[in-house]
């Protein structure tokens, strides 16, 4: 890895190629695999990158696997299904024995099908926790979905990519219903809730640009201390909280993985000076950059 830089792979076969996959995806913004397939050409190690498209996991049998995401070690165990969404660190060590799917894709492959992909589907959010644990009935009925997907994959025909299209919203639905069974029970969004789902979707695509909560508040046409009182109620966070902690995950990320030095850090996390951005990262965890670093 040169000095600093994470990779990014746009593309499926970007990916492909960089992991040793022979594999090529022959679907414009859509592929599905087996994960036996990866061997015995594919590397069984991958140090951290960041990808430009989604990737969905159903995992069995997977031994000495382990897979990073961010800063988290993902818990593999049981029927564990999980969420690679654009811009989160990703790494993995992969037990040769390992089985299950992959589905990855891009926003564009379903279309105007949703005009906020991750406001319909939040566990798609960068600040989520992507990481779901099925029961074996769940397990099963994405296994036979996902088995249906990779064969309408394998059989070109005129209707394939549309088949395919409403297969995939299908499947993100029954995921949807799983991430709602175990967060909450109740499907009415109420306001508190959708301005907080709005508010975290736009900290994950301004964080880097502005920490002004007022600038948040006018993009969702309302107060900022409305915004900072309604997340306050419905989250235990103020507006402030929730930006600092998505700049800290950030930085801890980056720290981790990448070569940066602690001053193009700050540049890059937009801090006007290291000082700053030293004094923020111990603020919020007791040390400096260096000691989380050097830990």
């Amino acid at each position: 890895m040169d000095k600093g830089n994470i990779p990014v792979f746009d593309t499926f076969n970007d990916y492909y190629e960089a992991i040793d996959f022979p594999h090529r995806s022959q679907i414009p913004y859509f592929d599905i695999f087996k994960a036996d397939s990866l061997e015995p050409t594919t590397r069984r190690c991958m140090p951290p990158y960041r990808q430009g498209f989604y990737q969905i996991g159903l995992l069995n049998n997977f031994g000495d696997t382990e897979f990073n995401l961010n800063t988290d070690i993902l818990n593999l165990e049981g029927h564990p299904l999980f969420f690679v969404v654009p811009g989160q660190f990703f790494s993995w060590f992969r037990d040769k024995n390992l089985q299950g799917y992959f589905i990855m894709f891009k926003k564009e492959f379903l279309g105007n099908s949703f005009s906020d992909l991750v406001n319909d589907f939040p566990f798609l959010k960068i600040s989520e926790n992507n990481f779901m644990m099925l029961s074996s009935e769940e397990y099963r009925s994405l296994s036979f979905d996902m088995e249906r997907i990779y064969s309408v994959s394998r059989n070109p025909h005129p209707y394939q990519e549309k088949m395919l299209e409403g297969m995939l919203v299908s499947l993100l639905y029954f995921c949807k219903a799983i991430f709602e069974k175990n967060s909450r029970t109740d499907n009415y969004v109420s306001r508190p809730q959708s301005i907080t789902n709005q508010f975290e979707i736009l900290v994950d695509k301004m964080y880097l640009d502005t920490k002004n909560v007022t600038d948040y508040a006018e993009k969702l046409n309302i107060t900022p201390n409305y915004l900072t009182t309604t997340l306050k109620q419905f989250t235990g966070k103020t507006a402030k909280d929730i930006i600092s902690e998505r700049l800290f995950n950030e930085s801890k990320s980056l720290l981790k993985y990448s070569g940066l030095d602690i001053a193009e850090i700050s540049y890059r996390l937009n801090f006007q000076e290291p000082t700053h951005f030293t004094r923020f990262f111990k603020k919020h965890s007791g040390i400096t950059p260096n000691q989380f670093r050097k830990s």
